[in-house]
């Protein structure tokens, strides 16, 4: 979801830049989020945010004054100069989040709950990719860390640092299994489905299923909420990935930030 909400951002901001009004289009094009019938027939960004300049799809195409966007502009990078805040393009990208992303009433709603929650406690955000990122190695990406380097490094955290609580936020129910062995009750989870991910197949995360109705939608909506919740947090430790930068974009900063750099596939 976020690699989608990323690119899109870099829409947006070559809109802002421009004097344009950004309109999303996740309806006329296949993407994770839409089942084959479902293309051009609904804007799946409109599952989950509200569109960025306050202009629907259909006026803007009636309008006939509109420019197609394409991926080519510059958008938030998983490289560690972003982490960084190098030369303040961190800053920027929140500030093009705080001006354009507004989340639909009902994921806020949930965020809500997770926040009431947590309420009490000091959390350490935890991101740790699996599935298909492991499995694939997709060339170019950023290597995640294992379970047991990222359980190790919390580990180093809950030590020196005061926070009582661990939020896991991961697609994987074998990742899942080992932070629940080295946690337990310091362990908090969101409301989610998580995937048994075969790793003989290496199957796309996104062609994976957990036999829902509506399961595309539903998982996104749960990343979604998860992410934001991750933004809460005051501290936060990851891998370079879509998710995270985009947790950096919708934060205000973290007492703790802790990122692995192990480098990217060839």
């Amino acid at each position: 979801m976020f690699a989608h909400i990323l690119i899109n951002l870099g829409g947006i901001a070559y809109a802002d830049r421009k004097g344009f009004i950004p309109v999303i289009d996740m309806k006329n094009y296949p993407n994770g989020y839409l089942y084959d019938d479902e293309v051009g027939k609904i804007n799946s960004w409109e599952y989950f945010l509200e569109q960025p300049g306050g202009i629907s799809l259909e006026d803007a195409l009636a309008s006939r004054k509109y420019i197609i966007n394409n991926t080519s502009h510059e958008f938030p990078a998983q490289k560690k100069e972003f982490f960084l805040n190098k030369d303040g393009v961190l800053d920027y990208w929140r500030g093009i989040c705080r001006k354009y992303i507004r989340f639909k009433p009902h994921v806020l709603e949930s965020l809500a709950k997770l926040m009431h929650k947590a309420e009490g406690r000091k959390v350490l955000g935890v991101l740790v990719r699996g599935t298909d990122f492991v499995a694939r190695r997709p060339k170019n990406h950023p290597i995640p860390p294992t379970a047991e380097q990222a359980i190790a490094k919390v580990r180093e955290v809950l030590d020196t640092e005061e926070f009582d609580t661990v939020y896991l936020a991961t697609e994987d129910k074998n990742i899942l299994a080992k932070f629940q062995a080295a946690f337990g009750d310091k362990l908090m989870l969101p409301e989610c489905e998580y995937v048994d991910y075969d790793y003989s197949k290496q199957s796309w995360l996104t062609d994976c299923s957990t036999h829902r109705n509506n399961d595309k939608y539903l998982r996104g909506f749960e990343y979604l909420v998860s992410m934001l919740f991750l933004s809460r947090c005051k501290g936060f430790v990851a891998s370079m990935t879509s998710g995270s930068v985009g947790v950096m974009c919708l934060s205000e900063g973290f007492d703790y930030l802790y990122v692995f750099d192990l480098g990217f596939y060839q």
